[in-house]
């Protein structure tokens, strides 16, 4: 049994590794996932060009919806293949490294974490996320707090208030600001999120994603020769 998932987690590590190695190909796959986004929101905003969408149920196909809800995984791991890609320098192909260098394209790399969160965002844009979280962050800091303090302590806070409602206020205050913090954020990434999904800005998206993809995968050239860091 112990053999068998020493194994998966060898197959496991061995798949991000091979992720993060494979910067060009996740260009490719982001260039792919930027034409469902062409099909959905052209589909929900009822125009190419519009930019609100109209506040009436719209029907979309299950496999543009399913395709959209894919791209929540495959965010995950283009993020992984950019991150992992400048900090370990590692180049996007290995014919990118033969013909140009042994070094990570730092353009590519911060274009696929951009693109990535994107991708992790747009299919949960829809969500109460910040309310999930605080209430995730709120939980666990109550029973963390109700774990940890001892005996001792939990008297002697009776004597000035009933721990149960201490654990009550501490949930709440924790609840309150994660949600509040996570709220900011997460509304500038969907804010980002929209407009890259945007059919104009998600057409030009593609074609640059498969330009650059496939120039890195089988030239081994970068059309921007932008390495910053």
């Amino acid at each position: 049994m112990i053999y068998v998932l020493f194994d998966y987690w060898d197959a496991i590590r061995g798949f991000f590794s091979w992720v993060g190695e494979s910067a060009a190909i996740m260009m490719v796959l982001s260039g792919l996932m930027a034409i469902t986004w062409l099909g959905f929101e052209r589909k929900r905003r009822g125009s190419f060009t519009k930019r609100k969408a109209e506040e009436e149920e719209f029907d979309i196909t299950k496999f543009l919806r399913g395709l959209s809800y894919l791209g929540l995984v495959l965010g995950i791991f283009v993020i992984w293949s950019g991150v992992i890609g400048l900090i370990r320098n590692i180049p996007p192909s290995f014919e990118y490294r033969d013909v140009t260098e042994d070094a990570a394209n730092h353009f590519t790399c911060i274009f696929l974490i951009v693109i990535g969160i994107t991708m992790f965002m747009k299919p949960i844009s829809d969500l109460p996320l910040s309310s999930i979280i605080g209430l995730l962050a709120g939980t666990a800091t109550a029973i963390i707090v109700a774990v940890i303090v001892p005996d001792s302590a939990v008297k002697l806070i009776a004597g000035v208030i009933n721990p149960k409602w201490l654990l009550v206020i501490i949930f709440i205050i924790i609840t309150v600001i994660v949600a509040l913090t996570v709220k900011f954020y997460v509304g500038v990434l969907k804010t980002i999120s929209k407009f890259l999904s945007w059919p104009p800005i998600a057409f030009i998206i593609m074609i640059f994603c498969l330009v650059q993809g496939f120039a890195l995968w089988i030239w081994g050239v970068s059309i921007f020769g932008l390495n910053i860091l």
